[in-house]
């Protein structure tokens, strides 16, 4: 507390020592009187364009997303999220439906940069992967990058979603909502004068309490009665107009997610349950020096934590794991002539609790703070982005040091010599080539580094995850990514067309190379997670309609995903988990009316791949598995189409409001969202068995959205 009252006394004097006043000449004349000091005041006002050319013209800074446009897709949980709308766009694979993240041209879930008004989110969706963090009644502006990512981003290998909530004063209270089948939610802005305002949202799901028995009733599946899903999630923030050249602004974010699958009792898997949350706060300092000259303060502090519970031959075993991180980022911009000059410094320390593993069995203890590993993250970045003629370069370079805390992967006689030094040299490159005012050429090229990583280990119904932070033995992961492409829109802009190719070269990368005995080990578990490179690389083509009553996009990626560790599969490459040969989404929106429109999306991808036993056998009561090639196994297709309708009612006096109409998965896919191990062991007659968990079926929600 006492380091934000300082930050705050800091922003108040920088503001006092570079308010600038300003002058504003009344006529053309000789006579110094008429230049005199004349301030207006008057309501900020806030002008966007739409421009049809973006995609052509954008440039390594990524593709600000239309909210507007993604906001027409279906509506499925009341919530019309436009970061889940990210999954439908080309080289984004949605790993499945109770998934909470994506896998971004053949990378992993956790190599995702998702911000929140300049501060990191580590877990980026609710359970089910059906809603996001992110209130979509608070979000002003989203950015998405997966290529040619500015130096001034750092930490992820993968992409860049940069999110931030409304800065502005609103000129009146207003209050936004809604409620539906699945969830409901209530947001308040609250302008308390025309410099202060206060924001809050509260979000709820009741799937278990009353959707799920609703479709048992309605005898969908009986079994859906066994399992339990919520989620809930609170904000709170303010923005402040110090003067007309600073902004302060703070929020609170706090979330917490559960997930229950419970199996019948002839099993010996059962009361497999997991929940996880994240809890981020945050301050921001923006200062206008002139037209030309900027300057932005972001200090954050963002927590998530996850706790796994599986019951396995009668034994409970907990497994717990969570990362905090305390960061600082200063950014300077500046405008001369044709160029923009971009450069900052950032730090942030991370305390991380990779996994603790306790069970029924054993005796319980507290969490020792010898288990947490401190680190230590330094930044420096620089970056020019300069157009002329038909010619855009952004050039750059990001400069980082990161220093290790204890090892938690040496004995204990060792760990004070686990500390060690990771320097990072990361280079970025973009251009694009304007061929004409309707087409151009894109190429990029980029190093990046990331230093923590969340590895996934055996799934019993529901994901078991342990961070994983670079130490003495563990190097940081890196990637070199290179990327090109084609993109050309018709002569009245109606259509967008798109072909880019890319390439990925990973280093260092994480994998649990254990078997389901070594879970219940942590000495075991942590020898188990092994280095080894990576490569991805494919192709993404892209078709959208921008103009008249029927408008989407078609997006298809064809890519492959390889791995290769010296201690798995006898040291040759096998296929990623997040290998999907293909990807394709289908988006359509229609306004029918007025009144009604209606949209659809399709989405299909090919299985993702799991390693599994092709036999088992007993030795002293104990089950042991064999294993062929790693990741030899794929899922079963993914494929669902959704529907939706939206009819605007009439509007009662300052209430403005409309219906959703909404199907998810309308022809009742079962798409199993994980594979796991059961096994009965009564009077010593084992049953080995694999199964899979279907959580979805379909789905129809009602829900009314309002705004006074």
């Amino acid at each position: 507390m006492r380091f934000f009252k300082i930050f705050f006394v800091c922003c108040l004097i920088m503001q006092f020592c570079f308010s600038q006043s300003s002058t504003y000449l009344l006529k053309d004349t000789t006579d110094s009187n008429s230049i005199v000091r004349k301030v207006h005041r008057m309501n900020e006002l806030d002008v966007r364009t739409n421009r049809s050319v973006a995609n052509i013209k954008a440039g390594s800074t990524g593709i600000n997303i239309d909210l507007s446009e993604l906001k027409k897709l279906p509506n499925i949980i009341g919530d019309a999220d436009p970061f889940k709308s990210l999954q439908y766009m080309g080289g984004i694979s949605q790993a499945g439906d109770a998934s909470a993240n994506m896998n971004v041209r053949g990378g992993n879930n956790d190599q995702n940069l998702i911000l929140l008004n300049g501060c990191l989110i580590q877990n980026p969706t609710h359970v089910l992967g059906l809603f996001s963090v992110f209130n979509p009644d608070l979000i002003d502006q989203m950015k998405y990058v997966k290529s040619g990512i500015p130096s001034e981003y750092g930490g992820r290998l993968s992409s860049v979603v940069d999110i931030k909530n409304f800065s502005s004063i609103p000129p009146k209270t207003s209050v936004d909502g809604s409620v539906g089948f699945i969830s409901s939610r209530l947001s308040l802005k609250l302008p308390l004068s025309n410099k202060f305002a206060l924001y809050a949202s509260q979000r709820a799901s009741y799937i278990g309490a009353f959707v799920v028995p609703m479709l048992v009733k309605a005898g969908i599946n009986e079994k859906l009665a066994q399992n339990n899903f919520e989620y809930s999630d609170t904000n709170v923030g303010f923005n402040y107009s110090v003067s007309k050249a600073t902004k302060l602004a703070g929020h609170f974010y706090t979330g917490s997610d559960r997930i229950s699958i419970t199996e019948n009792l002839k099993y010996a898997i059962d009361d497999n349950k997991v929940k996880w949350g994240n809890r981020v706060v945050g301050l921001q300092l923006n200062h206008l020096f002139s037209d030309k000259f900027s300057m932005a303060h972001y200090i954050n502090s963002t927590e998530f934590y996850l706790q796994s519970d599986v019951n396995w031959l009668t034994n409970l075993y907990s497994l717990k794991s969570n990362n905090s991180v305390l960061s600082y980022k200063t950014d300077f911009i500046y405008q001369l002539n044709k160029h923009v000059f971009k450069t900052g410094l950032s730090g942030s320390f991370n305390k991380t609790l990779p996994a603790v593993i306790q069970s029924s069995t054993s005796q319980q203890s507290a969490i020792s703070t010898d288990l947490y590993s401190k680190n230590l993250e330094l930044a420096w970045y620089a970056r020019d982005e300069w157009e002329h003629r038909n010619l855009l370069l952004n050039i750059g370079m990001r400069v980082g040091m990161y220093y290790s805390g204890l090892n938690l992967f040496q004995p204990t006689t060792n760990r004070n010599q686990s500390y060690k030094a990771y320097p990072g040299i990361e280079p970025r490159l973009f251009g694009r080539w304007l061929m004409s005012d309707k087409s151009a050429l894109k190429v990029s090229a980029s190093r990046h580094y990331q230093y923590f990583s969340r590895v996934p280990v055996i799934n019993f119904g529901v994901p078991l995850e342990i961070f994983v932070p670079a130490t003495a033995t563990i190097k940081p992961s890196s990637v070199w990514h290179f990327s090109g492409g084609y993109f050309r829109n018709s002569t009245q802009n109606n259509y967008e067309l798109s072909a880019e190719i890319y390439y990925k070269s990973f280093a260092n990368l994480l994998e649990f190379g254990g078997n389901l005995n070594d879970l219940f080990s942590m000495n075991e578990m942590l020898s188990k997670i092994y280095q080894g490179s990576g490569t991805a690389y494919g192709a993404e083509f892209m078709l959208k309609k921008n103009t008249g009553k029927f408008t989407g996009w078609l997006n298809y990626t064809l890519g492959w995903n390889y791995r290769k560790f010296d201690q798995i599969n006898d040291g040759h490459p096998f296929l990623a988990t997040a290998d999907r040969r293909h990807d394709l989404s289908a988006i359509a929106m229609y306004q029918l009316s007025k009144n009604w429109s209606l949209s659809a999306t399709f989405v299909y991808a090919t299985g993702s791949r799991l390693n599994l036993p092709r036999s088992w056998y007993i030795i002293d009561e104990k089950v042991i598995l064999e294993y062929s090639k790693y990741n030899a196994f794929k899922m079963p297709d993914y494929h669902r189409l959704d529907i939706s309708a939206n009819y605007k009612l009439r509007p009662m006096g300052k209430l403005k409001s409309e219906l959703n109409f909404a199907i998810y998965n309308i022809y009742n896919r079962a798409n199993p969202f994980q594979l796991y191990y059961s096994a009965s062991n009564e009077n010593k007659n084992y049953n080995y068995k694999i199964k899979m968990s279907y959580l979805i079926p379909i789905l129809p929600t009602v829900s009314w959205t309002f705004h006074i």
